[in-house]
């Protein structure tokens, strides 16, 4: 009786551990969102999404830089604590904003914006 559960545990014990394993991953990896998709969010979600900042979106309020980024199909704002160099005449290659999406409200509230570098041959673009 006693030799059978330890077979049992040492049968489960493996699988428990790769369960976990697995758990803890999906907890800490996130999926990159397009603006379409998180539009079509119906809860308060923690998101990590990909686009273009609009030409003419961005503002300053005074405590809050607020923009807004496109997929090329659908546009979201985005508001983010804090000041970032965003130049208002032309939209960006792309940007990542990580942050909560309030479906309701309908915008993100970015607690971080990551900016795509410039390939060599845009750099080289704009010294012509």
């Amino acid at each position: 009786m006693e030799e059978n559960r330890v077979k049992l545990l040492i049968i489960l014990i493996p699988f428990v551990i790769a369960f976990a394993s697995l758990g803890v991953i999906g907890l800490f990896t996130s999926k990159y969102f397009t603006v379409s998709e998180v539009i079509t969010l119906t809860s308060v979600s923690r998101v990590s999404v990909m686009g273009n900042v609009s030409a003419g979106s961005v503002r300053w309020n005074g405590t809050h830089m607020i923009f807004i980024i496109t997929d090329g199909y659908t546009d979201l704002p985005v508001i983010y604590n804090g000041l970032l160099q965003l130049d208002n005449s032309t939209s960006y290659a792309q940007v990542t904003i990580y942050g909560v999406y309030y479906p309701e409200e309908g915008y993100i509230y970015a607690d971080n914006v990551l900016f795509k570098c410039p390939s060599k041959e845009e750099i080289e673009a704009y010294k012509d």
